[in-house]
């Protein structure tokens, strides 16, 4: 497939369109039989029909691929399929496991081959291993695809859920304290919920409530597929020399004004976990700006700016704001994903920041 546009199937038509098209999708084997609802004696009299069992041949070796399909290719379905597989196919020992669907997203991916599971999709992605044969295609389309599937999640008014759940990644949340904490409504907070738990971030417990269940990996997505210039971005210059006392004067006159701000970027990391130098103040303000810019008598420019105001696309950025040292800062969860795609030394600075992030460590 050329298209980055995933087919909307359901299950049946999935495995329809994968039967017909693996010998096209992995033509390195040779396919000598592919069939359909096959079925395989269970536990006492009971039978299981198997969406799809193949012969194959390479070389002098012959194997049996048996596939479990799902309409969705999401983290969540992949562990459920594999834990399905395992359970179902006792009966032949000796056959390679496969996971099928329309689209299988990068982190299923990833976990299928750490659990031994080929995977194949009618984008072009495949994945087998047994004895001397290995495929492993990945298709072209797969960063457009991906960053396209994310878009929900990191949506304005998603971001306030996920910031949220980010804030508290240890304990365990419930759609109406997200909905009030997030100045949504249940509804929607459902919605995003949903989407994090397909994607594999997060579990649901018995009682309901939400579970983070990789918490460094949704942070690591999020900043990658962020941008702070996704709010309004104005530059300015200052004659005020140096940045502490810029970080000063803009927080003295935004109190005298009781103008909503925070900072965030290299001036909120300085106060947080300074780790490099830097020349150029980046802060959030809401309202009426102006008056502010006023007061500070800041200069617009195209160039040459120390200072730069963003208008917020969304006012969950002041979710989790803590005054440090007489300023009002952006929490780290906002400011890392914020300095995550700074220009110059942004990354650096936000994976020192990490590091007073205890919940956010990398698993040993």
């Amino acid at each position: 497939m050329t298209s980055t546009k995933i087919p909307v199937l359901n299950k049946g038509e999935t495995a329809r369109r994968l039967a017909e098209e693996l010998p096209r999708l992995i033509p390195n084997l040779k396919w000598e039989a592919i069939n359909m609802g096959a079925k395989l004696r269970g536990e006492g009299r009971s039978y299981r029909e198997l969406d799809i069992i193949a012969k194959v041949r390479s070389g002098s070796l012959s194997k049996t691929i048996v596939f479990e399909v799902k309409s969705i290719g999401e983290p969540r379905m992949a562990e459920q399929t594999i834990t399905q597989l395992r359970l179902e196919t006792r009966a032949l020992p000796n056959a390679y496991l496969a996971f099928g669907a329309p689209y299988i997203s990068e982190r299923s991916r990833e976990i299928c081959k750490s659990e031994g599971i080929g995977y194949v999709d009618l984008v072009g992605n495949a994945y087998l291993q047994f004895g001397p044969v290995l495929i492993d295609c990945v298709s072209g389309d797969c960063k457009v695809i991906d960053r396209r599937e994310l878009k929900s999640i990191f949506s304005p008014k998603a971001t306030r859920v996920v910031r949220a759940l980010l804030q508290a990644p240890s304990e365990r949340a419930r759609i109406t304290k997200l909905a009030k904490d997030c100045s949504m409504s249940p509804a929607g907070v459902y919605f995003v919920v949903q989407s994090l738990d397909l994607k594999g971030f997060v579990t649901r417990g018995d009682d309901r409530t939400i579970i983070l269940s990789e918490p460094r990996r949704l942070l690591l997505e999020w900043a990658k597929n962020w941008s702070v210039e996704k709010s309004q971005v104005v530059r300015y210059f200052s004659f005020e020399k140096g940045p502490e006392r810029l970080i000063s004067q803009i927080s003295q006159a935004a109190k005298r004004l009781n103008v909503d701000y925070a900072f965030t970027g290299m001036a909120g990391a300085s106060m947080v976990a300074p780790f490099t130098r830097y020349d150029d103040v980046w802060f959030y303000a809401k309202g009426d700006t102006q008056k502010l810019v006023k007061e500070l008598d800041l200069r617009p420019v195209s160039s040459g700016a120390n200072v730069v105001v963003l208008d917020p696309y969304d006012e969950g950025v002041f979710y989790g704001v803590r005054n440090l040292r007489g300023a009002q800062v952006v929490s780290n969860i906002q400011l890392f994903v914020d300095l995550y795609t700074y220009p110059a030394r942004g990354q650096e600075q936000a994976e020192e920041l990490l590091k007073k992030m205890p919940d956010f460590r990398e698993a040993k």
